[in-house]
């Protein structure tokens, strides 16, 4: 509890074998009083070497004799003299004080847990009851949106490519790779083998088998996170096991959904082929590239971020690695097509393209069940190790980023994902083929932009009208008018943008259309209002002299009359407010106003008074909406004399 000044202040910087939440809890135990119990103030350190506050220390010994003065700790005889302020301490206190002692003990619960939770394979898309892909929300959410990660750049590494070629296995081992930096601070140099194994060790992790029959279906996502440093500070990494999007099995609409959500739960692609690149592997690609463009622009991310053709069991010649894929990929795009395949040829011209050739594992693992180390051929297992801990070494450079480029957090891509789920839900028979989806995402991408587009038009105009004298010059009608010629000009420019057939971009437009007259009529309803407390505010004014305006801008008479009902202002049509105005304006409150304002409130009242008489107490709001429509701009009226 006391605190001795013959402890060094470093062995309260450092706690041995403790936790950052520990230490810092420790070091505010260190610097409590033992009298008061709350941390030191204006601490002094007697002979004993024991610290206290003076004003603590000064109350406990304001009972004792001169020659009884004891430590409240230690019971030391001490003198009372001696009282030594510790400078050294109350700078320690201060400083300790700032710590964000929570948040810190947080993190640190958070990261223990995280490391005593082994973690798990988990189905992010799978089949609804409809035989539909969908998303577990609920599962993405425990990802990605939960502890740290939701805060922290992400960094997602997934294999894609034809069914039955090994990529749950190559995942198995990347996972053993990740699940080591836990155990090796210097992981990023470790350069052996160790993390691969015992030699008779079974591999677990994502579920696998060798055999023809399929074995993932959807996409899967390792639920523990591997945390890695990177120039964007601590980032989160993630492996993603995707079904095998060439499946003969599956529908062409479930192999583009399946490359979308692919797509937006990668930043490091791993393109799995077997043998050589062959033309299927090219039309996939090009499929695949055509999605990521396509869902990138609709959901504002970079489609193409790293790329890695793997290339299995190359054995034409038997020279395996980074080096012999780079000669084998440049002489590959030579022989290409530019006209068949034109965007799998830019993604593998692209300078965040590599390629890697990797040999056959041997037969003993072909045929076994265990994937076991000692059942792989030893050139095998050197590839695998070399591209094991160069996953490890590089992929954290390649965070998921936006289109500008911006890393995201946890959070914000699962929102991304999820937005884009709700998109293919609602939009089912939209996604039934690649070009589908573009013309669908297209026209949604268009309306989009016309609604933001018309929603800063009507803000523009809000913020115009909100000072009481530009309000006042422009009329419901001439508001409305606006309204109508911005809504003209957008729809124009939805009919000229809109791709696809008819019956699409009718279901567009009709959408669009009604959302445009759904906001400009809230908008009028609200100017209306406005407007009408503008004339009640100004005719205040006018009517009380506070503001004089040449020749009476304003009629006096109706202000004086509106400042005499305002209740009933508020609740009748305009043509009834401005009736009322006059007649109360050309007689009681004339005075108020003065000869122009009743004037100018009689002129106006002749051109009211009989529509006003339509209005009945039973029925305020009898009068057509745009019933000031016709009238001229409030400001700006002269009355003669």
């Amino acid at each position: 509890m006391g605190n001795t000044n013959t402890k060094p202040l470093s062995s309260l910087a450092s706690p041995t074998k403790t936790s950052a939440g520990g230490m810092i809890q420790d070091l505010k135990e260190d610097i409590t009083c033992s009298i008061c119990l709350d941390p030191f103030e204006d601490p002094v350190s007697i002979d004993c070497g024991h610290n206290f506050c003076r004003v603590c220390l000064s109350a406990h010994w304001s009972g004792f004799s001169r020659h009884g003065y004891r430590c409240p700790e230690c019971r030391h005889p001490c003198s009372r003299e001696r009282m030594i302020p510790d400078t050294r301490l109350r700078s320690l206190v201060e400083k300790i004080g700032q710590l964000p002692v929570k948040e810190v003990v947080e993190e640190v619960v958070e990261e223990e847990l995280e490391i005593l939770e082994p973690g798990g394979p988990v189905q992010l898309v799978g089949l609804d009851d409809d035989g539909e892909l969908c998303l577990d929300e609920e599962a993405l959410s425990h990802c990605l949106e939960q502890r740290q990660v939701k805060d922290a750049p992400v960094c997602l590494v997934s294999i894609l490519g034809e069914q039955r070629r090994g990529k749950s296995f190559l995942l198995n081992f990347l996972l053993r790779r990740l699940q080591n930096l836990h155990h090796h601070p210097c992981w990023q140099e470790a350069e052996d083998e160790s993390w691969m194994g015992q030699q008779d060790e079974a591999l677990t992790g994502f579920e696998w088998r060798p055999g023809p029959n399929t074995t993932t279906k959807g996409v899967w996502i390792w639920s523990r996170p591997f945390w890695v440093q990177s120039e964007h500070g601590k980032i989160a990494m993630f492996l993603v096991d995707t079904e095998g999007s060439m499946d003969v099995e599956r529908k062409v609409e479930d192999g583009v959904k399946l490359s979308a959500f692919s797509m937006l739960l990668s930043s490091y692609q791993i393109l799995n082929l077997a043998t050589m690149m062959k033309d299927p592997d090219l039309e996939y690609l090009d499929m695949f590239m055509y999605v990521a463009e396509t869902v990138g622009r609709s959901c504002r991310l970079k489609a193409f971020q790293h790329l890695d053709v793997l290339v299995r069991d190359w054995f034409f010649p038997p020279v395996f690695g980074f080096q012999e894929g780079q000669n084998y990929l440049q002489s590959t795009i030579q022989r290409l097509d530019p006209k068949r395949h034109p965007r799998a040829l830019e993604a593998l011209r692209s300078t965040s393209t590599r390629c890697y050739l990797m040999p056959f594992p041997g037969r003993r693992l072909v045929v076994g069940t265990e994937g076991t180390l000692a059942d792989m051929d030893e050139d095998f297992r050197d590839c695998l190790k070399v591209y094991g801990n160069d996953i490890a070494r590089s992929a954290a450079m390649h965070v998921k980023s936006d289109q500008e480029g911006r890393a995201l957090t946890g959070a914000q891509l699962a929102a991304k994902v999820k937005n884009f789920s709700s998109l293919m839900k609602k939009y089912k028979f939209g996604f039934s083929s690649v070009t589908q989806m573009a013309i669908t995402l297209h026209n949604l991408d268009i309306q989009e932009r016309l609604k933001q587009e018309f929603e800063k038009f009507i803000r523009n105009q809000d913020e115009l009208s909100r000072p009481m004298i530009a309000g006042l010059q422009v009329t419901p009608k001439s508001m409305t008018r606006r309204l109508l010629d911005k809504q003209s000009e957008l729809m124009c420019q939805c009919k000229e943008s809109l791709q696809g057939d008819e019956p699409g971009r009718t279901e567009s437009i009709l959408s669009l259309e009604n959302h445009l007259k759904h906001e400009a009529q809230i908008f009028t309803e609200r100017y209306h209002r406005r407007y009408k407390s503008h004339a009640l505010k100004a005719g205040v004014a006018i009517g009380m002299g506070a503001v004089g305006l040449a020749g009476g801008a304003i009629g006096a008479g109706v202000a004086a009359a509106v400042v005499a009902a305002e209740a009933i202002v508020l609740s009748t049509g305009t043509a009834a407010t401005f009736a009322i105005g006059t007649m109360a304006g050309a007689g009681t409150f004339a005075v108020i106003g003065g000869g122009v304002g009743a004037g100018v409130g009689s002129s106006i009242g002749e051109r009211r008074t009989q529509e006003a008489r339509n209005v009945t107490e039973d029925d305020p709001e009898g009068e057509e909406e745009t019933s000031l429509s016709d009238e001229r701009c409030l400001i700006g009226q002269r009355n003669s004399p």
